[in-house]
This record gives structure tokens, sequence and C-alpha cells, in this order.
């Protein structure tokens, strides 16, 4: 069985850690990682040593490790001082993208020190900039901007517009059982992904089962107000439509006032949604980790996607 899972963020590496721990150890998991991410450690090593974006394929390696859990957690460890502290594992990345034939081959070494036996690529090894088309008529350039711009976004793009997928980003989503899109942030993580010319394409034209796993919360900047309906129209914007889904997987864990004031400008996702008709099916099921934050639970969320994808192969 080949899994194939597009993002980037918090919510890729939930998913990841979901799959690797439910699925067979014989299922091929790919990950397909955004590379417009321009923020943080990874926008200072991107803009002083020109390497790929590393804090999204870090977490993706460290979700999918066989290593001690002292080995992974030495690769989040910062280093540094005051804004410019990066994880072991970006100055990792980064130094492997610069001595290795390609960036995709950097990885894969990585991920070979990591007992990694699955695979991560970005979804573009050229430099990318996400510039969003807001509704005000306004664009912003650069991921780490667009969820300041004070607007609601209407539509995402690259620059270049040009880009091409990495080499293996669309034979693996041709060959996958199933694909799986989200959660995580709808515009800077998921569409980032989607809208590298072909990826769209390639998800629509697949013959997987594809499963679309909604945010809990919505985030500032990026979809306040959002309901499940409005990201998927965000989703059908950027051209995967909702009849292009076989399932939808809502979260209907209560999320507790306490919880809830963590996320200034946030609320919950109202999981009462239901569509004029079939495909997508909607799945609702109690999906969050207890404790003070919002995040999916790895070991909820890996059932129901398994259960999704050997339901969908075994008719096949």
């Amino acid at each position: 069985m080949k899994v194939v899972a597009l993002g980037g963020g918090t919510g890729l590496p939930v998913v990841l850690t979901a799959l690797r721990r439910y699925v067979p150890a014989s299922c091929r998991i790919t990950a397909i990682v955004t590379a417009a991410d321009d923020g943080g450690s990874s926008g200072v090593l991107r803009k002083e040593y020109g390497v790929l974006p590393p804090g999204d394929v870090r977490n993706c390696l460290i979700a999918l490790a066989r290593v001690a859990p002292e080995v992974s957690a030495a690769l989040q460890c910062r280093f540094g001082a005051g804004t410019a502290q990066h994880p072991i594992g970006n100055l990792l990345l980064a130094a492997l993208d610069m001595v290795a034939t390609d960036e995709v081959t950097a990885i894969r070494l990585a991920a070979e020190l990591l007992g990694v036996d699955d695979l991560v690529l970005p979804s573009t090894t050229q430099r990318v900039h996400l510039v969003a088309d807001l509704l005000d008529g306004r664009s912003v350039s650069g991921e780490s901007e667009i969820a300041r711009s004070g607007a609601p976004i209407k539509r995402l793009r690259l620059d270049p517009p040009d880009v091409v997928p990495a080499l293996g980003v669309l034979e693996a989503v041709h060959e996958a059982d199933a694909v799986i899109l989200g959660p995580g942030s709808l515009f800077t993580s998921l569409l980032a992904t989607l809208v590298v010319p072909g990826v769209a394409e390639a998800v629509k034209r697949s013959p997987a089962v594809r499963i679309f796993v909604c945010n809990a919360m919505t985030e500032p900047g990026e979809t306040e107000g959002y309901g499940v309906a409005e990201h998927l129209d965000a989703l059908a914007a950027h051209d995967v439509p909702p009849e292009v889904l076989d399932y939808v997987v809502v979260n209907t864990t209560p999320i507790p006032p306490k919880v809830g004031t963590r996320y200034a400008g946030a609320r919950p996702v109202d999981p009462d949604f239901v569509l004029p008709g079939e495909p997508p099916v909607i799945v609702r099921a109690d999906l969050l980790e207890p404790g003070p934050v919002a995040r999916h639970a790895p070991g909820k969320l890996g059932p129901i996607l398994c259960d999704l994808v050997v339901k969908r192969t075994a008719r096949v």
C-alpha cells in the first residue's frame, strides 16, 4: 500500500506519526512538504545560504524516524543567539543541502541517518515565494507576511510562476492508494503545496482514495470565520473541488474555553456541516489530544485514516 500526505507545519507530522504507528510496516509513506516557508530559522538559513527551507522537512523526518527518542529530541534543540536560534536538525539539513548533489538527495541522506524507510519530498526544489492575492485587491509576498495582511485571502500563487514539482512528486501521487490533505495551516502549508503547478491536477487525476482532514480551529490571518464549507471552498479555488474528495474528516472533540483562550482570534471549526450530495463523505470523530493544546492526536487519527484507506482499497 502506498500513502501520500501533503502539507507542512504542525499538521503533516501528526499525520505521518499516525500513519507510521498504524499502517503495516510494508506500507510506503511519502510526505510532500511545502517549500515556501520563509520565517524563523528556515527563513534565515534560506536567505543566508540559499538552501531549501529545512524546518518542515525536519519535522516530517523526525515524525518518521526510527531512532532513540533522545536523538529526535536532540535534533529539535536550538543553538544560537536571539532570533537566529537554529534547531540542530535544520543545520544538518542545510549542511547536507550544500554538499549533496541535489536537494532530494540531501533529504534522503538525512532520512538514512534517522532510519527513515519512507520518503520525504519537497513540493519543489526551486526557490519560491508564496504570494497571496487578497480580496481587497492587494497582493502580499512571503509566507510569513500573509497572516499579517489584515484581509481575507482570495487565492495563492508562487513567484516565479513557472516552477516545477520536485522529482518524484507527481509519480508518488499517481501511484498512491491514498492521498491525505491536511490538517495544518490551510493556506500557508496545505495550499502552498497544492499551488505548485501540476500537483493539484495530479491529486484530481489520481485513482487513490482522497481524504481531507479539516482543521479543528480557525487560524488568525488565514481562516477567520471559516467553517468546513469555507475550507472546502478554498480547496476548490485552488483546483481541488469537493467532488474530487472521497472523505472529509472533521473533529467533534469539544474544546474547553481554557484551551481556546490560548488561541487569540481563533475559534473551533463547527463540525455540524452537511453536503448536498456525495462524495465526499463527512466523517465526524473525536480527534484531539487531551491537554492545553488543540491538536490532532495520532492515536485517534491514525485508526480512522487506516480504516478509510483499507475500506477503499479492499473494494478496489
